[in-house]
């Protein structure tokens, strides 16, 4: 007999659901009450919450916040966003088909220090903000008609990351229905041997009486066409667990690889009396790895190099509750630059994270802690390793450990190589998983079955010195700093020591003297921009640190630090506010590829490619000045044109320093084509033109479309052009987005290191170096969706002119195309503009300290109001 529990709740808070034949999952992310603050008693199923926000998840209330200046030692770390503590809650209708059932709630991801409860009754508390769990809720099905789950999540104790963590509930929730008699969630290990499985499953019994019934196991291919199956009897006692191993034999397995992710499906059916009680399906991959310390990697009996990169788990603007859509965007975008494998560092991913490296092919470095010991006053290792490390590295391990794409584990990061406690971590490792090596990062190095290095590894002469009784992978390697867009030829090193490789300056003068500000307003001399030429280095240039590992066959493998840009960590490296992100990525916190991008494309693909760097706009260099023109290709030859006129052609080299091809060309306006051959044959070209002041925006999808109805996200580059249609690079204007039907806007960003402007449900920002990037939300509601996109355009501090254009841009997302009449009316002389203010019809002249206002209106409604000053304390210094 069911208990009935009073509640308060709003209708649109319940949640049935329903379940099928076997077991169900089903999805728990909508309809949440969110509060950012800390309140007593939000536990009780009477509390009143009918003031919360309704949200779905995932979600991560820092990123949604303002960025503040704070102590450099924690705003540094942190990105200078909010913290805090928050509480969510909901509630749902307990549905008759969990009758009799086991039900658990789970959690993929909480940070951090998260606590529990079902009705008021406590499930129970994890600190670590990267783990998964589920708390078993069936007694509290059986006894009430309705459950309210409240969450408390604590991250107010700062700071407790050296990075940006987010905070909140930033990854998917479930319900987990199954028969008593049922396979737990982390319950199947499988390993693969040439063209055998060996299955071992666990049986849980949470009825009340014992249970006999055979395990039947057969694997299947995405057709679902059985290849191979075991069948195998048991029985477990009431309340208790069972174990038993299979072998599964199937004939010539296609193998999972990079090149060719291939993957099965496990089917586990236990069945008694004739009814199958519970069914798990898991994807794995049949793969034979082999570690070898003269060579390495050996995958499927091919030797392979890690070509890897670190990234944290944030995605800029939507921080670390990055969809679905997005995590995979920014992992194919790594793939096409040659990006074999990734290092998740300081943490484990998102359950999403790994399934999709299975499906596109991106072996992962699956790392768990950061440090052992104290890395930031309120972390994990401070106040909480020493209790729950082994639980959370036995959970880490026994959720992960059936992805293929998983090929080594990694434990942590330090500075004791002899640490005592990394004989233990990897005995437990081991122990839950015995087919994969485990390494660390400097840590307990001695004790590792793979040296894993960061620093040291970039040093003069480490690879000689190297001890080689083990495999060997840099774990963080290079370190680097290009920031978008910006150039310098003379070469700037973090580490001034000798143990430095040298990059030399490309000019005996520096010629590129734009900055993002003055140096009498400089704070800190650490507060710069990073150069695009790779000689903005640490010990090791990117091009050193890629020869070095193609060239050295005891060099497993180097992961740079970083693919992507990431929020925090801006204090030491970059000096602080407002230096909110760590820009050592090969690609912008924006999703923006750099010119290092391409570099990398050059050295680890095939498909014939070249990129040419820099840009040729040049507001302020002198007419003759030799620039060094780079560019980055694979194919055997490139021949470079000025303005029609060849300048010759160059090859690529094997030497680091001679990885691009180079010319020193006198600065004169035009354009710069280059045109690779291969076998003699054109296979790439590029053009690249000195644009005129900036006149329009030109808007983009990046990635898949919007999709044809429900919800979905869709990411927008927003490119400045001049007249012609030629990208401007030092576009700075503001452009303000307006999504027409039923659709928002979820976030806007740049990529720039010191752009400190909310992120979330802004409706402008300013563009960095040509560029902005907006996320747009559909909702479930059908309808057609359009993005207005508007900006007053021209050069900020009026340079070379003084013509000032209105853009107004529309895009269409979703269904038919706008058809509402667009009008622009302007201001120049600070007052509001109204219909009755000057039409715009053509670019107009300014003087420097207007500030130009502008109304838009579609079919006669006001829907934009834009503001633009162009002085010459505004935008970009020119010195």
């Amino acid at each position: 007999m069911k208990k009935t529990c009073s509640l308060i709740v709003p209708f649109t808070c319940i949640s049935i659901f329903v379940t099928n034949l076997y077991a169900s999952r089903d999805n728990f992310d909508h309809n949440w009450k969110f509060t950012q603050q800390d309140v007593a008693g939000a536990e009780s199923v009477e509390f009143d919450d009918s003031n919360w926000r309704i949200l779905d998840l995932p979600h991560d209330w820092g990123i949604e916040g303002e960025y503040s200046e704070t102590d450099p030692e924690i705003g540094g770390r942190i990105g200078y966003l909010p913290t805090g503590i928050g509480w969510y809650r909901k509630s749902i209708r307990v549905p008759e088909s969990w009758e009799g059932k086991h039900v658990e709630i789970t959690f993929d991801g909480v940070c951090m220090n998260s606590t529990v409860w079902a009705n008021g009754k406590l499930l129970g508390h994890r600190p670590f903000g990267w783990i998964s769990f589920s708390y078993d809720i069936s007694a509290i099905a059986t006894e009430a008609d309705s459950i309210t789950f409240a969450v408390r999540v604590d991250n107010s104790k700062q700071p407790s990351a050296r990075w940006y963590s987010g905070s909140g509930i930033y990854a998917h929730t479930w319900i987990d229905v199954k028969d008593k008699l049922h396979i737990p969630n982390d319950g199947v290990f499988v390993r693969t041997q040439m063209n055998r499985a060996t299955i071992s499953t666990e049986i849980s019994n949470t009825g009340e009486r014992a249970e006999k019934f055979t395990l039947r196991t057969s694997i299947r291919d995405a057709s679902g066409k059985s290849l191979g199956e075991a069948k195998r009897a048991l029985g477990v006692s009431a309340g208790d667990r069972g174990a038993l191993e299979q072998t599964v034999t199937i004939n010539s397995p296609r193998y999972w690889s990079p090149h060719s992710p291939q993957l099965y499906t496990l089917h586990s059916e236990i069945i008694s009396g004739g009814t199958i009680r519970d069914r798990r399906e898991t994807r794995f991959g049949f793969r034979d790895l082999e570690w070898r310390p003269e060579t390495g990697l050996w995958l499927n009996g091919e030797n392979t190099k890690l070509r890897g990169m670190n990234n944290h788990q944030d995605a800029g603007a939507l921080g670390v509750a990055v969809p679905d859509k997005i995590k995979r965007f920014r992992l194919q975008q790594l793939k096409d630059m040659g990006v074999n494998s990734i290092r998740t560092a300081h943490n484990p991913f998102t359950p999403e994270f790994y399934h999709l490296c299975d499906e596109l092919g991106i072996i992962v470095m699956d790392e768990i802690f950061d440090g052992w010991k104290k890395w930031a006053e309120h972390d994990y290792a401070a106040h909480h390793f020493d209790e729950w490390w082994r639980r959370d590295l036995t959970d880490w391990i026994k959720r992960n450990r059936n992805h293929p794409s998983i090929f080594i584990y990694a434990v942590g990061a330090g500075r004791d190589p002899a640490h005592p406690l990394g004989k233990e971590m990897v005995e437990l490792c081991h122990q839950l998983d015995n087919t994969r090596p485990v390494t660390s990062t400097n840590v307990g190095a001695d004790h590792m079955d793979v040296l894993g290095l960061s620093g040291p590894s970039e040093q003069v002469g480490f690879l000689d010195a190297v001890k080689r009784d083990r495999v060997i992978v840099a774990t963080e390697n290079p370190h680097t700093w290009p920031t978008r867009g910006y150039y310098r030829t003379q070469t700037w090193y973090r580490k001034m020591g000798g143990d430095r490789h040298l990059v030399p300056d490309l000019t005996d003068e520096e010629i590129f003297t734009y900055d993002w500000i003055a140096d009498s307003d400089r704070p800190n001399p650490l507060q710069i921009f990073g150069s695009s030429y790779d000689n903005h280095v640490g010990r090791i240039s990117s091009r050193k640190s890629l020869a070095q590992l193609r060239d050295t066959p005891y060099y497993a493998g180097a992961y740079r630090w970083t693919g992507h840009d990431y929020l925090g960590e801006s204090g030491k490296p970059h000096g602080g506010w407002p230096f909110r992100l760590f820009m050592g990525g090969a690609i912008d916190v924006a999703n923006f590829e750099k010119d290092l991008y391409y570099l990398y494309q050059s050295q680890w693909t095939t498909t014939p490619m070249l990129h040419i760097l820099p840009h040729w706009t040049h507001l302020t260099m002198e007419r003759g000045t030799k620039i060094p023109v780079w560019v980055y290709t694979n194919c055997d030859t490139v021949e470079l044109f000025l303005n029609g006129e060849s300048l010759g052609s160059d090859a690529p080299g094997s030497e680091w320093n001679q990885m691009q091809c180079q010319w020193m060309v006198p600065w004169t306006p035009g354009e710069l084509e280059a045109i690779g051959k291969k076998n003699g044959a054109i296979v790439a070209r590029q053009t690249v033109r000195t644009a005129g002041p900036p006149a329009r925006v030109a808007l983009s999808i990046d990635g898949d479309p919007l999709a044809a109805r429900g919800k979905d996200i869709v990411q927008i580059r927003a490119a400045t052009l001049d007249a012609n249609g030629n990208f401007y690079p030092y576009g700075e204007h503001r452009t303000h987005f307006t999504a027409i039907g039923p659709a928002s806007i979820r976030a806007l960003d740049n990529g720039s290191p010191v752009d400190v402007e909310k992120h979330y449900r802004a409706s402008s920002r300013k563009a960095f170096m040509g560029l902005t990037r907006a996320y747009i939300e559909s909702t479930d509601e059908s309808g057609d969706i359009t993005l207005l996109a508007s900006s007053i355009l021209g050069v900020t501090k009026l340079l070379h002119s003084n013509l000032i254009s209105i853009d107004v841009g529309q895009l269409t997302l979703r269904g038919a195309s706008s058809k509402q009449e667009v009008e622009i009316f302007y201001t120049t002389d600070g007052s509001n503009p109204i219909p009755a203010s000057t039409a715009y019809t053509s670019p107009f002249p300014v003087t420097l300290g207007t500030t130009v206002k502008a109304l838009i209106q579609l079919d006669g409604n006001p829907v934009q109001t834009l503001e633009q000053r162009f002085a010459s304390d505004e935008g970009l210094v020119w010195k």
